[in-house]
């Protein structure tokens, strides 16, 4: 077993009760002691002596030590929906921010917090039936107030249910261009979508602490959803299309982060494009790639470039708990990366389960062991 993996598998096993691992500095060199004898001085006699000639005496220049760089904490979430049984169970809580409870305090502790909401947000029509067949995934904007009790600052919309219209079929571009709207009412950043392809390729960028955080969405799930030049939609998963956009954002930024939509659905094993999609967009200057659409954990690796990957962080506010008894679409990860300045220096996956269909906590111990052994697997399975 790898150290990487050792490490992984340690902090794993700690965030299953607590939010996050301690970060522990390197060890610096130890001082060396310093003389303590005075040293000789010369014998003073009683002899008259001349008048001592004043001479100019250096000043001593002090450099200011360098500032030290800035801590800063991401939070990574897995895939959201606000509709369906979500906002059923939520209305029967009395509390429409009930879903976000349990880890609001966790998430809005971070300096940016990060979602992937697989679905809208708008009131365009009603929201979906509670069934585990009812596959359109519309949230009112009455749900989003759980985004900003979590502290939400960047949500990519960058899915397969971006278009998505509740119960009444026929609209368009409506709910699409609605859940940017009410995203930046609310004060959140959408990435990944937009009016047309420069729309949706375009980069939200966040200063923090003087380091400036690039954000790019990517959807590589139906390619009829992906925005044109002419049309809104998604940001293509398309190497063509994308590298020039990665590439855009690195020369403006410290530290870009991508939020790709990719791999199969349910499936632990990572995928041979999700492989060479990392790669490419590692190459074209991606520092941290952080998925979802599969709806279950998947691998954390660090490629050669020395980019992160997180390939898939599984659900966190969803309603997927399958009759069957299925754990693996009830549990998550949410990610912890710790940056000191641009420099990626932590990266913890934090245990969640999903109760009662609706509501995310930190996972208990059984079910934590379960995540690590799936990234585990995960990661053994790469092509």
């Amino acid at each position: 077993m790898t150290l990487h993996r050792w490490l992984l598998i340690s902090a794993l096993t700690l965030a299953a009760c607590t939010p996050a691992a301690a970060v522990v500095d390197a060890p610096t060199a130890t001082p060396l002691p310093q003389p303590t004898e005075a040293l000789p001085t010369a014998a003073v006699t009683s002899a008259p002596t001349a008048a001592p000639v004043a001479r100019p005496t250096a000043t001593a220049v002090i450099e200011p030590s360098p500032s030290p760089e800035p801590t800063i904490t991401l939070m990574f979430t897995g895939d959201i929906q606000l509709g369906r049984c979500v906002y059923t169970l939520a209305q029967a809580t009395g509390d429409l921010t009930s879903p976000f409870a349990a880890l609001a305090d966790t998430l809005s502790a971070a300096d940016l917090t990060i979602g992937s909401l697989d679905g809208t947000i708008s009131d365009v029509n009603p929201p979906g039936r509670c069934a585990e067949d009812h596959r359109n995934l519309l949230g009112p904007t009455a749900m989003l107030p759980g985004l900003t009790r979590a502290g939400f600052d960047v949500i990519t919309t960058a899915t397969n249910h971006a278009r998505d219209c509740g119960l009444v079929r026929g609209c368009v571009y409506e709910s699409l261009l609605d859940t940017r709207a009410n995203l930046l009412a609310a004060g959140i950043q959408p990435v990944g979508t937009g009016a047309d392809l420069a729309g949706a390729l375009a980069p939200v960028i966040l200063e923090v602490k003087g380091v400036r955080i690039a954000f790019l969405g990517l959807s590589g799930i139906d390619a009829s959803l992906w925005a044109s030049p002419e049309t809104p939609g998604t940001g293509p998963l398309d190497q063509k299309v994308y590298t020039a956009a990665v590439q855009a954002a690195a020369a403006d930024s410290d530290l870009v982060v991508v939020l790709p939509h990719w791999g199969q659905e349910y499936k632990n094993e990572l995928s041979w494009l999700q492989i060479t999609h990392a790669d490419a967009l590692a190459a074209a200057g991606a520092d941290l790639i952080v998925g979802n659409h599969p709806h279950r954990v998947q691998a954390i690796e660090t490629l050669p470039t020395g980019a992160v990957v997180a390939y898939a962080l599984g659900n966190f506010v969803f309603d997927q708990q399958w009759s069957d008894g299925s754990m693996f679409t009830i549990q998550g990860i949410v990610l912890k990366v710790v940056l000191r300045g641009s420099e990626i220096v932590e990266v913890t996956p934090i245990p969640i389960q999903i109760f009662d269909n609706f509501q995310p906590r930190l996972a208990p111990a059984e079910s934590a062991g379960m995540i690590a052994a799936e990234i585990e697997q995960s990661l053994a399975s790469r092509p």
